[in-house]
């Protein structure tokens, strides 16, 4: 009878345990920051992930499309491109994958994101 009793009570601190270390995985410890702190995403461990890992597309899909650019203006210096979605092969990387907004381009050919905290990007 002693030896199940303290089977019990080993079985309950294994379990608060767990249950310790899967709050703190869910909630975090708040010391880690997606890549665009402006927009108040990635409040919890895998909400941080998630953040970070969409801060990383829009960074990839702006490299992507900036590439495209200067593709373009190396064999047609005249082209000229009122909106990003009019550069060809630019369709599938012309929105930011956070708030699907379009990236916007000015008269100079500069590509940005609009999406509050990508402006660096």
């Amino acid at each position: 009878m002693r030896s199940r009793g303290q089977t019990i009570v080993a079985s309950l601190i294994v379990v608060a345990i767990i249950l310790v270390c899967v709050v703190i995985f869910m909630k975090g410890t708040g010391d880690s920051k997606p890549l665009a702190k402006a927009d108040g995403r990635g409040q919890t461990t895998l909400g941080n992930a998630k953040a970070t890992a969409e801060d990383m597309i829009c960074k990839s899909n702006l490299s992507q499309v900036r590439d495209l650019l200067k593709v373009q203006k190396a064999t047609d210096e005249e082209a000229k491109y009122a909106t990003v979605a009019e550069i060809p092969g630019a369709a599938s990387v012309s929105m930011c994958p956070v708030g699907k907004e379009p990236y916007t381009m000015d008269e100079a050919g500069n590509i940005k994101c609009p999406h509050p905290g990508h402006g660096k990007f």
